[in-house]
């Protein structure tokens, strides 16, 4: 089940929404203090309006604002507190925080939700707790935080001698001597600290918020549309399904994080693979595609690793991708987290972030994977000629995927020509096979060994938008005895087209047999199509970066 986060929004801050009566903590609120007579009138906002030694926190309640949907609203945390929904908060006394820093952050919507967040929000919680010397339990704050309160202590601040319970028509008011420590989770940690804006400002142009109305408090209808008396909104961000829940508080999560300039320098190295040339908005997709394909093996859920010692598998891991995203013998010297490589850590409340000295993977290790494409995929052929084709299933260790194609020539003299759909290929460098299977596959007892002999023509997309074609014309055969794979060319992809729902790319073979040439063969067992990336060193590739000296 994927978990979620929930908070707590007043609901004046939601489009039609209107203000009801107390919550259903109204039970408990008669149990602790119904024989103090009639229940207060003043709100919470009175209370701390009140207390001189509160003005700072107020100031502060008065210049945040509640977010909608990361849009701030007319709402302040103060009318929150003037509201009456049921609500606890703790107080911290004036000098026990620094008010003028938080005040100047609050003159930017940045900061103002900043401050919101990491500072007002976590000393107000949504329900009544009360604080004697007995309590032992864990709050959820506005902000989504649990912390823990235990006698007359939230967290690390201690409630001032002869200030805690003291009611209010909408809650409970403790008056504390120190702010509630703010500890960020991995997610709030990348999106919130200046040192890890590198990340944050990707993650944060896919975070949202909505509505949970199964959780929230339905008030009626108005003008046909549902209202609220209290809402409940959940924070959501669609790069979760890629970086898995690395905001939830009941995971543990490790992230390795490379600081701004090493960043910048892999992303200027790796992005020149993701090259969609006239592709409508391609800048944008390739800087999607160029972080996740970065980032997805940053993150690593502490609570499924097997044993981390042995390795480790990243949030991207699933058994269809082995052997990717899988990492060995971590912790050991030229480990990814090895001690070696790391500078130290940032401890959050769902895990660590580690910061890296140096960057220990290569594009290889990461995005820049062989490519396949099966032959006994019926999809993948886009077009044929002079040939029929049976589809097989072959399960042995040298046979990828399990099965392969076999292409008859329509007679005995036709020069067949067979068409496969190359997907997800990057703009990189490649070296383009075939791997032909021998007879024996089919027919244990087969002696025809007689090897193939065929040319090819690789079709591809320029940065304009242009077909392409890069004709291979030296004729190729394979080994007829064994698995073969028969190197076709080096080639370098001027465009990428990964997860693109259109192939660009296609690989077409020809038969290629005179007929006075008999010691061939026209029919081909071929298992697959395989694309075997060259690194950059290698294929003497340069970086954009480089390119644009």
């Amino acid at each position: 089940m994927r978990l979620r986060n929930i908070h707590k929004i007043v609901a004046a801050a939601l489009p039609l929404c209107v203000l009801g009566g107390m919550s259903s903590c109204s039970d408990t609120w008669d149990d602790h203090y119904g024989k103090m007579g009639d229940t207060p009138t003043v709100t919470l906002l009175d209370r701390i309006q009140e207390q001189p030694k509160l003005s700072d926190f107020l100031a502060l309640l008065k210049k945040t604002y509640v977010y909608n949907n990361n849009h701030v609203t007319s709402v302040t945390l103060a009318d929150l507190l003037g509201s009456d929904q049921s609500l606890t908060v703790w107080a911290p006394v004036n000098g026990s925080f620094n008010a003028d820093s938080l005040l100047q952050l609050c003159q930017t919507a940045q900061g103002d939700s900043a401050v919101g967040q990491h500072f007002v929000m976590n000393h107000i919680a949504h329900n009544l707790y009360n604080m004697n010397e007995k309590t032992n339990q864990n709050v959820l704050m506005l902000n989504n935080k649990y912390l823990p309160l235990n006698g007359t202590n939230l967290y690390n601040a201690a409630v001032v001698a002869g200030n805690a319970n003291t009611p209010a028509s909408n809650g409970l008011l403790h008056i504390v001597d120190n702010d509630v420590q703010y500890t960020y989770n991995v997610y709030e940690a990348l999106t919130s600290m200046q040192e890890f804006a590198h990340f944050g400002q990707f993650l944060s142009h896919y975070e949202k918020q909505e509505l949970d109305e199964e959780h929230s408090i339905q008030a009626g209808i108005v003008d046909g549309q549902k209202v609220y008396s209290d809402s409940v909104m959940v924070k959501e961000n669609s790069l979760f399904r890629v970086f898995d829940q690395i905001m939830s508080e009941d995971s543990t999560f490790l992230m390795l994080a490379p600081d701004a300039g090493t960043w910048q320098s892999v992303y200027d190295e790796a992005v020149a693979y993701f090259n969609y040339g006239s592709l409508p908005k391609a800048d944008s997709i390739a800087e999607y595609w160029t972080h996740v394909a970065l980032m997805r093996d940053l993150f690593f859920n502490d609570n499924i690793q097997s044993s981390r010692q042995d390795s480790v598998v990243s949030t991207a891991y699933s058994t269809r991708d082995w052997p990717y995203h899988v990492f060995y013998k971590p912790f050991e010297t030229g480990g990814i987290f090895a001690a070696d490589n790391i500078n130290d850590k940032l401890t959050c409340s769902n895990g660590y972030i580690y910061r890296l000295k140096q960057w220990p993977f290569t594009p290889e290790d990461l995005f820049f994977h062989p490519i396949t494409t099966q032959g006994e995929r019926e999809a993948s052929i886009t077009s044929t000629k002079d040939c029929t084709l049976n589809y097989r299933t072959a399960i042995a260790d040298t046979i990828s995927g399990n099965g392969y194609v076999d292409i008859v020539p329509r007679t005995s003299t036709s020069n067949w020509t067979a068409t496969f759909e190359i997907a997800n290929t990057l703009s990189g460098t490649y070296d383009i096979c075939a791997v032909i299977l021998p007879k024996t596959v089919y027919l244990a007892n087969s002696r025809d060994f007689k090897p193939n002999k065929f040319k090819a023509v690789l079709n591809y997309v320029d940065a304009n938008g242009e077909k392409q074609q890069e004709v291979y014309g030296t004729e190729m055969t394979n080994n007829p005895y064994v698995a073969d794979t028969v190197f076709i060319g080096r080639f370098t992809f001027p465009t990428c087209n990964y997860q693109q729902p259109d192939a660009t790319v296609s690989l077409q073979l020809q038969c290629s047999i005179s007929n006075r040439q008999t010691t061939f063969s026209r029919e081909m067992y071929l298992d697959c199509i395989y694309l075997k990336p060259v690194s950059a060193t290698v294929a003497g590739i340069k970086s954009r970066k480089e390119v644009r000296k």
